[in-house]
């Protein structure tokens, strides 16, 4: 019979020390047998954490978790440990950006960028280790052999010369993945293109598919501070948890870190499923064996994103009454987009057609004004009969109302937003203002916890 996986748990109450914080890291790491002997001697150790927007925990990863996971790295021997990340998307092209707009909303932030606001970089650093930007990394082209979502991406070399690659994720709730942990933290390993047009119904099958190219020889998970609701960015809340994760084995990792959120059965989430089934790994509960902390003393009920525990229409259809909605056939990704759009919309008083997926019907006589009707998506773009001649006549107007993209994701919001700019419905002081609260919430939030940490903007 073949070994089980093996987790390891590792708990402790707040307030924390970095002390403290890094005793949880060795401890977790030890109960899988430490990482003497599996590290080559003067080898180049590649860690992956979830920095995901100019936040810090629990939007991103804990820079003390990174210092003492460089820190064993080195112990172990070696010779090399660099910090490789990419930002979402919306960090790279949305988020505004506040110390660039002196004169209206600059957006995105880099990913070293963000590294140094949050203190990583200068911990990284003085942990011996270095930071490299997916932007700024060496790529190559990579066959992904049984890929089904994804075939051939750009992919850093730096993780393929590895001799020792170390996943390390943040435990938080997301809108379109119900949970992002270790497999879907692989996610930042793509170029800018490659994680642009994953956010699509295949969204979890691409996932899997990053994990085919290169697996991670360990994973160590910032549980320490978690989120809950409509995550992975500002729309989550921070719950106290106090946990580090660590196991070879990411999808049984996985597997356990969803039942520490109170997800009862893990194969509920997509990227464990789907990983379980293709061979990448045990997401069987019932075969993993838990080290440390037993998981009934590691578990919150942690609040699932809405669109996970309602019916999505219900956030999208008979809720604004000054949007007429008009929707296809449609994905889950584009009605979810949908929910986003009409939420900007549902803040100007002016009455707005939306237009979206595959042929919606519309009645005979159909005349929106033209100057507050918006297609979104590729496949409201499609569309034919008097919707095409509505685009037709729009086109010659110069109005332009539409929001492509397949799915209809980040450029469409930006493109939306600076159309209700246009319009008189939004200011780009707004934008800044709303960044500005975004970020001292969780500033203040994590000052709390950890008063030794500013911010370096």
């Amino acid at each position: 019979m073949s070994e089980k996986a093996r987790v390891a748990i590792v708990r402790k109450a707040f307030p924390l020390t970095t002390e403290e914080v890094e005793d949880m890291v060795r401890q977790a790491v030890g109960l899988l047998g430490g990482l003497e002997g599996k590290i080559k001697k003067g080898g180049r150790v590649v860690v992956k954490p979830n920095l995901f927007a100019p936040y810090p925990p629990p939007v991103s990863v804990d820079r003390r978790v990174i210092a003492a996971v460089v820190k064993l790295a080195f112990e172990a021997g070696a010779g090399r440990v660099t910090v490789l990340e990419g930002v979402s998307v919306g960090t790279l092209m949305k988020r505004v950006n506040p110390e660039r707009s002196c004169c209206g909303a600059s957006r995105g932030f880099g990913t070293v960028e963000v590294m140094r606001m949050l203190g990583v970089k200068q911990a990284v650093e003085e942990a011996g280790g270095e930071v490299l930007g997916v932007e700024e990394a060496e790529k190559v082209m990579v066959d992904i052999r049984g890929g089904r979502a994804l075939h051939r991406v750009a992919y850093p070399k730096a993780v393929l010369e590895a001799d020792y690659f170390i996943n390390l994720p943040a435990m938080k709730t997301h809108t379109m993945t119900m949970v992002t942990l270790s497999v879907k933290n692989l996610q930042g390993l793509l170029d800018e293109k490659g994680r642009y047009y994953a956010h699509r119904d295949d969204l979890d099958q691409h996932m899997v598919d990053i994990s085919k190219i290169r697996q991670p020889d360990l994973v160590v998970l910032d549980g320490l501070i978690a989120m809950e609701g409509m995550g992975a960015g500002e729309g989550g809340s921070p719950v106290e948890m106090g946990l580090v994760l660590a196991g070879h084995d990411q999808v049984a990792l996985d597997c356990v870190a969803s039942q520490c959120m109170g997800i009862d059965n893990p194969l509920v989430v997509g990227t464990t499923r789907i990983a379980n089934h293709e061979g990448l790994g045990c997401g069987n509960p019932f075969l993993i064996e838990v080290a440390g902390t037993p998981v009934a003393e590691a578990k919150k009920k942690l609040t699932l994103p809405v669109n996970f525990t309602q019916p999505l229409e219900s956030l999208v259809t008979g809720v604004y009454p000054n949007i007429d909605l008009y929707i296809g056939g449609a994905c889950p990704t584009c009605w979810l987009m949908t929910a986003m759009a009409e939420a900007l919309l549902s803040k100007a008083p002016e009455r707005f057609t939306l237009i979206v997926g595959v042929d919606p019907k519309v009645p005979p006589g159909f005349a929106p004004d033209p100057a507050r009707t918006f297609f979104l998506g590729e496949c409201a773009l499609a569309t034919g009969g008097d919707l095409r001649e509505l685009r037709n006549e729009m086109q010659l107007k110069g109005l332009d109302r539409f929001l492509g993209g397949c799915p209809p994701y980040e450029q469409a919001l930006v493109k939306l937003e600076d159309a209700l700019i246009a319009m008189g419905h939004l200011r780009e002081d707004d934008l800044v203002k709303k960044a500005l609260e975004h970020r001292e919430k969780f500033f203040d939030y994590y000052r709390a916890h950890d008063p030794t940490w500013e911010p370096q903007v």
